[in-house]
């Protein structure tokens, strides 16, 4: 399994091979190893189509992305009952697909008229959160998790 991350890109003159996104630190904090794990840039690859332009990264290695994988099988909850249900024009369906939602305390996520609240990250989740973070520069907050 191949963990790609996005980046959405509205300029597409210049391309370069590589995109580097420094991360400024405060002035007199130290940055243990795991903080290092992902100060080297990444090598960005773009995908272009019509009303498309989209770049990407591999982020993990195949062996640690399988790894990861893995981990999350053990850990994340999904939703049962009627948790796993959606109602379409009045009509009730399960969902084709197992689901689960993770994020920050209290946040909520709303979808035919069904709101899950967030479950607290699991330390797994929260790993490739801050990863992707330190990657792209963007803050995540919530995750939808469906298998």
């Amino acid at each position: 399994m191949e963990t790609f991350v996005k980046k959405r890109s509205f300029i597409s003159e210049a391309r370069s091979p590589q995109k580097k996104i420094k991360l400024e630190s405060d002035e007199g904090v130290e940055q243990d190893e795991e903080d290092e794990e992902f100060s080297h840039p990444v090598p960005w690859q773009n995908i272009e189509a019509e009303g498309l332009d989209c770049d990407y990264a591999l982020l993990f290695s195949k062996e640690e992305a399988d790894n990861l994988f893995k981990q999350l099988e053990e850990e994340v909850v999904y939703s049962t009952g009627e948790e796993a249900k959606v109602q379409v024009f009045g009509k009730v369906y399960d969902i084709p697909r197992k689901q689960a939602t993770y994020g920050d305390a209290g946040l909520t996520y709303t979808y035919s008229r069904v709101t899950r609240l967030a479950n607290s990250w699991t330390p797994t989740l929260k790993y490739i959160r801050d990863a992707v973070t330190k990657t792209t520069g963007q803050a995540f907050n919530f995750v939808l998790v469906n298998r």
